[in-house]
């Protein structure tokens, strides 16, 4: 039988993040949505590619909050704004903005981790109950080792993002 393993919903974690318009912050008149798979989380240059794409919101934060002021002031001038400040009101659209992408960054990050993890389980079990030709055995055991540094990698970018996107550690590290 020739199944496709991602296509099997029991080997997989059960919620799949996508990325799309919210991820990618640049201009575009044709969103982008990207479905994270297992595949995605085992390709570990794709999904640092990916990161970089949901960083760029957190990099261009002078100049979003620079527009949003503007597009607040415009509201404030034809008589839409909200209640408060105009910049207190930009500033908090740009919290939520960033809370939700941090989120979102996070969820895929906890995803290709819980993937990555139960693969190594697989084939630790496949190690441990199956009896292999040498061969065999030295390849699963290379495969293994290759998703236990994949899980590393991931393990130390999920700590990166926490302490990037968590507002308790920005203030720890700043005083």
């Amino acid at each position: 039988m020739n199944q496709d393993p991602e296509a099997v919903v029991s080997t997989m974690p059960p919620k799949q993040p996508q990325l799309g318009s919210l991820a990618i912050q640049a201009p575009s008149l044709t969103p982008k949505t990207v479905h994270v798979s297992a595949s995605t989380c085992q390709n570990l240059s794709l999904f640092k590619d990916l990161l970089k794409e949901y960083r760029k919101l957190d990099d261009s934060i002078n100049m979003r909050l620079n527009r949003t002021t503007a597009q607040f002031r415009d509201r404030d001038r034809s008589g839409l704004s909200g209640k408060g400040d105009v910049e207190d009101q930009a500033c908090t659209y740009i919290w939520r903005e960033l809370a939700a992408n941090w989120k979102r960054r996070t969820e895929i990050i906890d995803y290709c981790v819980g993937v990555v993890d139960q693969s190594m389980e697989e084939k630790r079990g496949s190690l441990d109950a199956v009896q292999l030709e040498p061969s065999a055995r030295r390849s699963l055991e290379g495969s293994l080792y290759a998703d236990e540094v994949k899980a590393c990698n991931l393990h130390l970018l999920s700590v990166a993002e926490f302490l990037s996107s968590s507002p308790s550690a920005t203030k720890s590290t700043m005083n």
